[in-house]
Parts: structure tokens; C-alpha cells; sequence
């Protein structure tokens, strides 16, 4: 039988802050190891930070798989026997981190039959926790998180999530350029800040007014989605068909993201 989903999101909640704790001392301290190129950074902080999440998880779950973005071969992570499959991201905003920006997060979703059932996000340098039930909504810090917004989409600022496949992907560089464009055209300020699981905490509090995701990697889009959904965020998902994703307060507004994303191709 499927673990409780309470049960889940305590586990993903102490592995979230296994991994954080040890980034925020980490944070800063001397230059950060690495492997540095032109697009990405692989930094040892990455691989700390995932060992620890991965301690939590299976103290708790030894029978459980562990995907993690810093995983040799994820691929091959399998399921458990109650089909339970853990997707995490032990330092989601390598580049910010590395460049002493503080901006990043740590990430982490339990997924049944591919879908995620509970979640935790969790931002160590303002000692924030995000945590998420399937169809028993979220909080933060413990408190019951609804999302709303007063501003209007002309006065408000959309976060853009990239995923790393199609940001490195030089066939998709225009189209990149273009929705962006197209999101300028639709409010006061687009914000592109490389660490995805930061965003969807904005939204899900209701700081920001919407979020658009083009090619999203899992392992921010399955613990930040569900998180905002169970905050009350709407959401228009053609991922599978487009590779977009809008998110907004409102149906209404994030079915005009989505519209405005999609007419971008064009």
C-alpha cells in the first residue's frame, strides 16, 4: 500500500532541510568546486547537498527510489514496490550559488505512477518550508498557504523558467528570445532567476502574479508545481505537446500567459 501522504511530506520536508542546512553554512565560504562551462556549473555543493537528501529518504524509505538531478544514471532509478519514486533537487540555483547570488533552493516530490503526491521547497538563507499534500493543500512554515493577488497582470511581475535541455539547445534559442518578448508585452516585469523552485514559492504565497515554463526539468516542475496547485494557483499544462506551462492566481490569468506563450511561436 502507498505510504500516507502526510508521511511523505515530513520525509520530504527533513531531507529538504538536511540539504539546505549544509548549503547555507557552505554558502559563500571560499570559492565554490566545480566543473565550470559556458551554460552550467556542476558544483560539488550539488553532490553534498544530494548525499544528505538521499541519507533522509532512505532512513525512512529504504525500498524507495531516489532520482536526483545529480544522479549518475536517473534513468535507472526505478520505482519502489508501492510505486513510489522520489524526485529532488539538492541545490536548485547552482549558478546563482556559485556566483554568491541568494537565490536557491532545495527541492524534493514523491511521485506515485509518475505523479507527485507530496512535496517540500526549501530556502535556506530566509529559513522558509514549503510543504505539499496531493488534495490536502500546502503550507509555509507550517501555516496554511493560500495564494492571491491584488495587481493586475499589466502591473505584475511572471517569473520564466527555462529548462536546462532547452536553454542549452541552440535550436530553441529564438523561440526562447520570443516568449520572453511576448511576456514583456503583457506586464510590468519579466524575471528569469534561474533557480525555478524560488519562483513557484512566489507564486504560491501570491508575490508574483504568474509563472510561465517553457521545457521545465522534473525535478523543479514535480515538488514547485504541486506545491502552487495545492496553494490554490491554476494552471494550463501542454507540456507533453508544447512544452509550456502557465500558472497564475487565476484560471483566467494563466490561461492568458498560456495564450500569450503559445501565440509566441507564431
Amino acid at each position: 500500500m502507498r505510504e500516507p501522504t502526510a508521511d511523505l511530506a515530513a520525509v520530504a520536508g527533513e531531507a529538504v532541510r538536511a540539504s539546505g542546512d549544509y548549503l547555507r553554512t557552505a554558502f559563500r565560504n571560499g570559492r565554490v568546486d566545480g566543473e565550470y562551462d559556458a551554460v552550467d556549473v556542476k558544483a560539488a555543493a550539488d553532490r553534498a547537498a544530494q548525499r544528505r537528501i538521499r541519507s533522509v529518504i532512505e532512513s525512512h524509505y529504504p525500498d524507495h527510489a531516489v532520482d536526483g538531478e545529480e544522479s549518475d544514471s536517473p534513468a535507472t532509478a526505478g520505482e519502489s514496490t508501492d510505486g513510489i519514486r522520489w524526485v529532488v533537487d539538492p541545490l536548485d540555483g547552482t549558478n546563482n550559488f556559485a556566483s554568491g547570488l541568494p537565490k536557491f533552493a532545495a527541492a524534493a516530490a514523491a511521485c506515485h505512477d509518475g505523479e507527485p503526491v507530496a512535496a517540500a521547497i526549501y530556502e535556506p538563507l530566509v529559513d522558509e518550508l514549503y510543504l505539499a499534500e496531493r488534495g490536502d493543500g500546502a503550507t509555509l512554515d507550517s501555516e496554511p498557504l493560500r495564494t492571491e493577488s491584488a495587481l493586475p497582470l499589466a502591473h505584475g511581475t511572471v517569473a520564466f523558467v527555462v529548462g536546462l535541455d532547452a536553454a542549452t539547445d541552440p535550436a530553441e534559442a529564438d523561440r526562447i528570445e520570443a516568449l520572453e518578448a511576448a511576456l514583456w508585452h503583457c506586464c510590468k516585469r519579466v524575471v528569469t532567476t534561474w533557480a525555478p523552485c524560488v519562483d513557484w514559492g512566489l507564486l504560491a504565497r501570491g508575490s508574483i502574479e504568474g509563472l510561465v515554463a517553457f521545457r521545465p526539468g522534473v525535478y523543479e516542475q514535480a515538488p514547485g508545481a504541486l506545491v502552487a496547485a495545492e496553494s490554490g494557483v491554476a494552471a494550463v499544462d501542454t507540456l507533453a505537446a508544447e512544452g509550456l506551462y502557465a500558472a497564475a492566481p487565476t484560471r483566467a490569468v494563466a490561461e492568458r500567459l498560456h495564450e500569450i506563450a503559445a501565440g509566441s511561436e507564431a
